[in-house]
């Protein structure tokens, strides 16, 4: 019997991945009111550049651990007093002015004197949080049959940030973010952490998320079923089947009456 629903996040529930692409155009428009540059070309480059210098840096094994990535990299914030964190905290100033620097220079730029806009206007582009359209009409047929909770990588502060931007804290009886326990996804740990909180076991749950390699590959070694939300930016893995693969989260209803 299924007692509790654990959600991902990032592409799960919010947009993720289109708000970032806009992040990166309005920046490079505004890349192209200060160098001979045009805006597209540029924002292509710096998507590169972010993930070359991310990939390079000294916290990319960290931050791979608890799923925190190069695009979250150039807009988080780092306030919990953990050695990584405070680390990152340090490194992302240089880091996010090293992006737009390399991705400026594959187009002749040698002068780079307006690196703090394009910084700034990245983050100002991308502190948006929208919904997928379906998801408050699915908590609210879920909230009085289930334990919801959320299990989301990444640093404490900015999913905590994106959480509370999207109103989605009132729905969740317990919410697990990688980055304050130092496990993430698909660590099994991460996902007996969330169990316990419910009062619930492995079994009688579903994890509901995006990602093969962490979701549903860490829904199966924790021993949940899982649901597959495919939004067109990750291939399903046939390593790692779930237990249904949705495209719209109001899929997942006549499934869960047939369990």
């Amino acid at each position: 019997m299924i007692k509790a629903l654990i959600f991902d996040l990032d592409e799960t529930l919010i947009l993720d991945a289109p708000v970032s692409e806009q992040a990166f155009f309005a920046a490079a428009q505004d890349a192209a009111l200060h160098y001979p540059v045009q805006p597209q070309p540029v924002a292509e480059a710096a998507k590169e550049a972010a993930m070359e210098i991310w990939r390079e840096g000294p916290f990319f094994e960290y931050c791979d651990r608890i799923g925190h990535s190069a695009f979250e990299g150039l807009w988080a914030s780092y306030s919990q007093p953990t050695p990584e964190i405070q680390g990152l905290a340090q490194y992302v100033t240089s880091y996010r002015q090293a992006v737009w620097r390399k991705a400026l220079g594959r187009f002749g730029v040698r002068e780079f004197h307006h690196l703090h806009r394009m910084v700034e206007a990245w983050i100002r582009a991308r502190k948006k949080y929208p919904l997928y359209p379906e998801v408050f009409s699915l908590l609210e047929a879920l909230h009085p049959k289930y334990s919801l909770g959320m299990v989301t990588n990444g640093v404490p502060d900015l999913q905590r940030q994106k959480i509370g931007g999207a109103n989605l804290g009132m729905w969740f009886k317990e919410i697990a973010v990688s980055g304050e326990l130092g496990v993430g996804k698909p660590d099994p740990k991460i996902f007996q952490w969330i169990c316990q909180r419910l009062a619930v076991k492995p079994a009688e749950c579903v994890m509901v998320g995006d990602n093969p390699e962490r979701d549903v590959a860490g829904a199966i070694a924790a021993g949940m079923r899982s649901v597959l939300v495919n939004r067109g930016y990750k291939k399903p893995n046939p390593r790692f089947p779930a237990d249904l693969e949705v495209k719209d989260l109001n899929q997942i209803l006549p499934w869960l009456l047939k369990q």
